[in-house]
């Protein structure tokens, strides 16, 4: 990665040399050294970080964009040529979008190097034990994140050989700060990059604070138990995905609000773990991001991406046919109220509605996601459909009875009717279809999706998860510059 490392030095070092660091003259001939290892350029480092996270290429927007526009929730209908293949699954090395999201996730992984290798440098009284274990923490966080977030885009899934010795992308644990660093990195298996993602997400819940919400919004401990608990999802490991899911949902931090809207109508609300911020003058502007793909054009975006039929069909069919015989017999009225984050008049979601300002936070983890994952977790480590925990039941009924609405002409609310009990169920199958389900469409438009039928085995809109047509191209500029990188099989 000759030429890219270069340039992310360059980037992250020379970038900061004109913050008022150390009140030296002139500012841009700052030593990266009194950078690196005085608290204000530490802190600098840190808000650079959180800053990349929020670049629309990644976590600001195409974590969410890419894998959605490659499922079966949306279509897209824009005009740009490059996210056209991509909703085709047939991306070229060369797309920006796939460049990108290489180049700012190693930009920021290498962020997270520099801090890691220097924080313990720092030799001021004022700087405390508790103050670096912070700094570790959420330099820990952000590089698990970005890598596991790499590997599951550029390489095939967890399980296509036997030991996940299969290539996933290069790893690199120690900081580019000069040219002496700089190696031509192949790329390591996808069994050695999800245990280093497991190895920092575990150090990162062990030193980030223990709360719901930090004042500065940024990662917590729950946050990193949110990833780990995705990781294990990815490799298939119900028990530990389920003892993650637990622990966030046991804390008594987060509590869904009362309908299902308020979640995109109030940032940071009470189901809210983690958000990438976005305001009005700090935000991916007009042609990228989710505000600018997805809000329709008479909300100021582009209304490049719609929801689909199919995904309208399951937003209809969250009742089951038997619910809704008994609700008819008794001439009960039933609505889900997640139909009103979609806005049938533009086919568009209205979730990230703000495409003037483009303001609207990237909610990239919350309370229903743990919930019905622990539900799912708790059903595929029984033995059999008579040994589901009822806790299973009680967490996808929870999310299911903040949405879907029963009442008589009185108003009269009889929501008990949408629940799910035992002996509803015929198979640990049919209970996994039913939270699978709600798991669509209550994560709509978010992200999920892909990655809930990636990880699950089943198809995408006919490919089968380990088709090369649903993996990232390794980016042509990696290919040209580092002689040891290998492309994946059909590109």
């Amino acid at each position: 990665m000759k030429k890219l490392n270069i340039l992310l030095a360059a980037v992250i070092v020379v970038g900061l040399i004109g913050c008022d660091l150390l009140d030296q003259q002139p500012q841009q001939s700052l030593p990266a050294d009194e950078i690196k290892t005085a608290p204000d350029g530490i802190q600098d480092l840190l808000t650079g970080m959180y800053d990349g996270l929020q670049n629309p290429n990644i976590a600001g927007g195409n974590y969410n964009v890419l894998p959605e526009i490659m499922a079966d929730n949306v279509t897209w209908s824009g005009s740009f040529v490059n996210y056209a293949r991509q909703a085709d699954r047939d991306m070229l090395p060369s797309d920006p979008q796939i460049q990108n999201w290489w180049n700012v996730s190693f930009r920021e992984i290498n962020t997270a190097n520099l801090i890691l290798n220097n924080v313990g440098d720092i030799d001021d009284p004022a700087f405390t034990e508790e103050d670096r274990d912070l700094v570790r923490g959420e330099a820990h966080f952000a590089r698990g994140m970005l890598y596991f977030e790499m590997a599951r885009m550029y390489a095939k899934p967890w399980g296509f050989t036997t030991d996940n010795s299969h290539d996933a992308v290069p790893l690199r644990t120690t900081p580019v700060e000069g040219v002496p660093d700089f190696e031509n990195l192949p790329r390591e298996s996808l069994s050695a990059i999800f245990q280093q993602v497991e190895d920092d997400l575990v150090a990162a819940a062990n030193l980030l604070p223990d709360q719901g919400l930090r004042a500065d919004r940024r990662a917590t401990r729950y946050t990193a138990l949110g990833y780990l608990m995705r990781l294990e999802l990815e490799k298939g490991n119900y028990s530990g995905a389920a003892d993650y899911a637990g622990q966030i949902i046991g804390s008594g931090n987060f509590s869904l609000t009362g309908n299902p809207a308020a979640p995109f109508q109030n940032e940071f609300s009470s189901e809210s773990i983690f958000e990438i911020v976005h305001t009005s003058q700090d935000n991916p502007g007009v042609n990228a991001g989710q505000n600018a793909f997805y809000a329709s054009t008479g909300r100021g975006g582009r209304g490049d991406i719609q929801y689909s039929s199919d995904f309208f069909s399951a937003l209809n069919s969250t009742v089951s046919e038997d619910q809704q015989t008994v609700i008819d017999a008794a001439g009960y009225s039933v609505v889900d109220l997640r139909s009103n984050l979609i806005d049938t008049g533009s086919t568009s979601t209205v979730k990230f509605p703000d495409g003037t300002n483009n303001a609207d936070n990237v909610i990239n983890m919350r309370l229903p996601d743990i919930m019905l994952a622990r539900a799912e977790a708790l059903v595929e480590i029984s033995a059999s459909i008579l040994d589901v925990p009822q806790e299973a039941y009680d967490l996808l009924n929870e999310v299911r009875r903040r949405s879907i609405v029963v009442t008589d002409a009185g108003g009269n609310d009889f929501s008990e009717l949408i629940e799910y009990n035992p002996g509803d169920f015929a198979s640990r199958e049919e209970m996994i279809d039913a939270i699978l389900l709600d798991r669509r469409v209550e994560l709509a438009f978010e992200g999920d999706r892909f990655h809930t039928l990636k990880r699950k085995g089943i198809a995408i809109r006919g490919l089968e998860p380990d088709n090369n047509r649903i993996t990232f191209p390794i980016p042509q500029g990696e290919m040209d510059a580092n002689p040891n990188m290998v492309q994946n099989d059909g590109y």
